[in-house]
């Protein structure tokens, strides 16, 4: 899938959680000493409940814009967003990168910090976490999954519904890619008819002999105490018609960034397929 870039250069620089006992310093934190290296990684840093949410939200969206964060964890306090990653940082459980030209800093879980959620994991949670940067050129689209999100949550919310989880694209291929290389054996209608039980089974559908997937899904209850989940793409610039058809075919709601609106549109010049794009 084709996406918008950055350049490369660098600067090295709600999702429900359990509560952590104990007060956070705040501001940088303190350098662990080589003691505390040592102790239970449960016991061993100096959080709040607002910290760990934040590498709650962190790992479950892979990467965000600590724009974002600023204002969808802290009520647009730049401030206090930012002291707050400086702390993780300096904890050794984030890291956080600055992309150029744009000057957008992102952030992303250590290895430690992946570990740490992995063992504070809520009994009977199916939820995964990711850590570490991956496709740096992919950090604006990626990242605007947590913006996405929040848009999608809230109409969730305002119809009475509670989120339940959060599935990304990574967990689908992953799960669905294991499934697929071992049709390769099969004869083709077999292969077809397996095709079909697979995306059957994930919740999807073929389409053209393809199963699409989704940036995006949301598990949650209704009001009505019932299970679904809404699957969601969104769209950039780049987006071939092919690609977007097929996504639409697939039963997906479609957003795209407002300044990816009018080239999206233009680019793929079929009002009645442009018109399901919502704005985010």
């Amino acid at each position: 899938m084709a996406r918008n870039r950055d350049d490369k250069r660098e600067t090295q620089g709600h999702i429900p959680f359990p509560d952590q006992p104990g007060p956070d310093r705040g501001g940088l934190g303190r350098e662990p000493h080589e003691h505390q290296r040592d102790r239970d990684p449960q016991t061993r840093y100096n959080l709040s409940d607002s910290a760990l949410q934040t590498l709650a939200d962190i790992g479950t969206f892979r990467s965000l814009k600590l724009d974002d964060l600023a204002t969808y964890r802290h009520a647009q306090d730049r401030a206090q967003a930012n002291a707050e990653v400086r702390n993780l940082v300096r904890q050794g459980l984030l890291r956080v990168r600055t992309m150029h030209p744009s000057k957008a800093v992102y952030a992303a879980l250590t290895r430690d910090g992946h570990s740490l959620l992995n063992l504070r994991r809520p009994a009977g949670t199916r939820q995964v976490y990711y850590a570490q940067f991956i496709k740096p050129r992919e950090l604006r689209h990626d990242a605007a999954i947590y913006r996405l999100y929040q848009e999608v949550s809230a109409r969730i919310a305002r119809g009475g519904g509670r989120v339940s989880r959060i599935v990304l694209d990574f967990e689908l291929k992953k799960s669905i890619n294991t499934r697929l290389a071992k049709l390769k054996s099969l004869p083709e209608p077999q292969q077809e008819n397996q095709r079909q039980k697979i995306a059957a089974d994930h919740g999807l559908t073929v389409v053209d002999g393809k199963i699409p997937l989704p940036d995006l899904r949301i598990e949650y209850e209704t009001a009505e105490r019932e299970q679904t989940k809404v699957d969601v793409e969104l769209a950039t610039s780049d987006y071939h018609r092919h690609s977007l058809t097929a996504k639409a075919r697939a039963g997906f709601s479609i957003y795209a960034m407002k300044e990816d609106i009018g080239p999206l549109r233009r680019a793929i010049a079929d009002p009645e397929l442009t018109k399901e794009i919502y704005s985010l």
